[in-house]
């Protein structure tokens, strides 16, 4: 039977589909628009139009499936209630879907370390935390846990929270990565910076282990690299690719927090998703953003082989040689 993708047009879903393809699955992509593929065009798969805001459309994309993993979603909104629509409802519409297709078997959801909040080094943000999200997004993507929870007697699931990650085709971090190319290292407030990172091929294999393990329904895992990383060795790395020296320039966060509320009006005013409000602002200058996922090495033999000089090599030669940089 078909493993169906949400999100294959994106990011983390496209490296999903083609690993799944790579170990000779039959793949199924909900999206959007099928003359919108991007990374998806020309690959193995079937192609289902749909919305998972829309149930009416998803009957027809679970029909004779018995796998799904669910990476569609909104990263940035115009409004707080774009996230929870297509991040929450869009989630739990999908579920219904599953459960009512009697084929589905094992629903893998991609939620995020924002669903979770933040963590320092000596206390690393774990599964049975209790989750402080700083954002709408975060919130929305707990609350889409919430979703997969409240089924997890019905069908296995799995859930997985990445740290930050990066790659080829990633457009979150290639902003400050265009930054530093020009010599800027910025700095938002003071002190030293920590985050947990993971590279997008090391998150798919995590993936396929949630898909191929045995695990408890309802599971959680953080997925991420074995240590957190110093930003500043992240911009170390970075200038020392490029050869350069960068000049560090700090941001205050009073510059931030107007940069949030001018943000969040604009995308009031045109409708258009933001990459800055307050909220992403608070998550900004949260210094430490680490998490702890021994508990996926542990139950899912995940073992992260990408560590950060070769990781951000490769990503900045797909920027380059795509000519994104």
């Amino acid at each position: 039977m078909p493993i169906l993708v949400t999100g294959g047009t994106g990011f983390i879903g496209s490296h999903v589909v083609e690993a799944l393809l790579d170990r000779g699955e039959r793949v199924r992509c909900l999206v959007r628009s099928a003359r919108r593929l991007r990374w998806l065009a020309g690959l193995d798969i079937e192609v289902i139009e749909g919305d998972c805001r829309q149930p009416g459309t998803l009957p027809s994309a679970v029909r004779g499936v018995d796998r799904v993993v669910h990476i569609a979603g909104e990263t940035f909104a115009s409004k707080e209630a774009a996230f929870f629509e297509s991040n929450t409802a869009g989630t739990r519409n999908l579920i219904e879907a599953c459960l009512a297709s009697g084929t589905v078997r094992r629903f893998v959801f991609m939620s995020s370390q924002a669903a979770a909040g933040p963590g320092t080094r000596s206390r690393p943000a774990r599964e049975g935390d209790s989750p402080r999200p700083l954002s709408a997004y975060g919130r929305s993507k707990l609350a889409g846990e919430q979703c997969c929870l409240e089924a997890a007697d019905r069908m296995s699931v799995g859930i997985l929270r990445p740290s930050a990650v990066y790659g080829p085709r990633d457009t979150g971090f290639l902003p400050y990565f265009r930054l530093v190319r020009r010599g800027f290292l910025l700095e938002f407030g003071t002190g030293e910076r920590e985050i947990s990172l993971c590279f997008v091929n090391d998150l798919v294999k995590g993936v396929v282990s949630v898909i191929d393990s045995h695990l408890e329904s309802g599971s959680v895992y953080f997925i991420a690299d074995s240590e957190p990383y110093a930003w500043a060795t992240v911009e170390k790395v970075l200038c020392a690719h490029w050869g350069m020296k960068g000049r560090r320039i700090i941001v205050p966060g009073v510059v931030l927090r107007t940069a949030g509320v001018i943000g969040e009006a604009y995308g009031a005013v045109t409708g258009k998703p933001v990459p800055i409000s307050r909220a992403r602002v608070a998550e900004l200058l949260e210094k430490h953003w680490v998490c702890d996922s021994s508990a996926a090495r542990r139950d899912l033999a995940f073992s992260p082989e990408i560590n950060l000089e070769k990781g951000l090599h490769k990503a900045v030669r797909w920027y380059e040689q795509n000519n994104w940089l």
